[in-house]
């Protein structure tokens, strides 16, 4: 994979990039192609035009039309999107300040880059994580040095061959050996982020070729693979990627945002590990959260400000709408009113009273309510619609009912 797919071609703005999302005519056609064969995706391609999209854009939309979920598992590591979503994916709720009767809505995201509602929302939000940490790591030593030393991170490719003997070692011996080989080659520390695929570029199929994408400090060897030859017995190439050296934190988090798009995802596993001076047992996120300059605090204002009211600067706090109040869909404002905040009607929303057990309220489109199902819930539910699955008795179970009925 070269190394001009690494970020867009064009400098895009971060929450533009991040909420690019396909018209509901593209989406529509996008879904209907459940298969893997170049067939499909080439008719995908003629209807969506991917042309005019970037990279990113690209990649994002193959994973979130569901081309992929069927298709590729290894030792159940899959690509973004391709996991099932939970009951309140999607959906809305609301949150108001009393006193000044204001009212906005927020979309529940599970977080999960697996989840093929949530994954682009959620690979912009650890995308955010990675160009926050690395960044930050950077304005730290510049601070420690008197801003005698300014370093930047660059974008390098970690390969192995996928026939090498490398990948029968006990995984425990495999870490070792990658932490060995990285300080040797001059790498200090950054994130990786595993890949198990790589992309035709014409059509975007995947075949396999487990590589890394390493966002690092350091200064790479010219020599690195003919080191680890010698000193380890593995062919392992290092690549700095063409224009790999990143100069703003916009070009990390592009770099990032795109990797994240065909990472390789496990349910029960991290696609994101840091490691040497960035791994949290050497650094931690609040010591680096000293050295936040101008544009991260403005940041998070401007995030703390979507969590309070505009009229007060108070807080907001969960409300449910009030069912029982009469024509209550004709008061609810607009869409496009409720997501920046507005004003609304007395009574037609009310506090949610957690200290009375009640639940969260989660809405659709047509504001049909929604609970979050705890794992017994859903367990419950599952064995409700396959009892003949679920329906089995232990042998204690039988002993017991055995023992309790009357013999003749």
């Amino acid at each position: 994979m070269k190394g001009n797919l690494a970020c867009p071609q064009t400098k895009i703005d971060l929450f533009d990039e991040a909420n690019f999302e396909l018209s509901k005519e593209e989406l529509q056609e996008a879904v209907k192609l459940s298969g893997y064969t170049k067939t499909d995706k080439s008719e995908l391609t003629k209807e969506v035009d991917v042309k005019k999209l970037t990279s990113t854009q690209r990649m994002w939309m193959f994973a979130l039309s569901g081309i992929w979920k069927t298709m590729l598992d290894v030792d159940g590591w899959k690509l973004p999107a391709t996991f099932n979503k939970y009951n309140i994916c999607g959906k809305g709720y609301f949150k108001i300040c009393s006193t000044d009767d204001f009212v906005r809505k927020f979309v529940y995201h599970c977080g999960r880059i697996g989840c093929e509602i949530c994954a682009k929302r959620a690979g912009a939000r650890i995308a955010k994580k990675i160009e926050r940490r690395i960044w930050l790591y950077g304005l730290r030593i510049k601070h420690i040095t008197d801003g005698r030393k300014n370093p930047l991170p660059s974008h390098i490719i970690e390969a192995i061959d996928p026939k090498s003997d490398f990948w029968k070692w006990h995984k425990q011996k495999q870490i070792e050996t990658l932490k060995k080989i990285r300080k040797m080659v001059g790498i200090s520390g950054g994130a990786e982020i595993n890949h198990l695929w790589a992309f035709d570029k014409s059509n975007l199929t995947p075949f396999y070729r487990p590589h890394k994408h390493l966002i690092c400090f350091g200064w790479l060897k010219s020599n690195a693979s003919e080191l680890i030859k010698k000193e380890f017995g593995i062919d392992l190439v290092y690549h700095k990627v063409r224009n790999g050296t990143l100069y703003s934190r916009l070009d990390v988090f592009a770099v990032a945002f795109y990797q994240l798009s065909h990472c390789a995802v496990k349910h029960n596993k991290h696609s994101i590990k840091w490691f040497g001076n960035l791994s949290y047992n050497k650094i931690s996120n609040k010591t680096l959260e000293k050295f936040k300059d101008e544009e991260y605090i403005k940041q998070d204002d401007i995030i703390e400000k979507t969590k309070c009211c505009d009229i007060c600067q108070e807080k907001l706090i969960p409300a449910q709408i009030d069912m029982y109040c009469k024509d209550w869909r004709s008061w609810i404002p607009p869409p496009e009113k409720l997501e920046v905040g507005c004003e609304f009607n007395d009574g037609l929303f009310i506090a949610v009273d957690f200290y009375k057990n009640e639940k969260m309220p989660y809405y659709d489109e047509n504001f049909e309510l929604t609970y979050k199902k705890t794992k017994k819930e859903e367990r419950e539910l599952q064995e409700s619609k396959r009892p003949d699955l679920y329906d089995k008795k232990t042998n204690n179970q039988e002993l017991f009912c055995f023992m309790n009925t009357p013999q003749y």
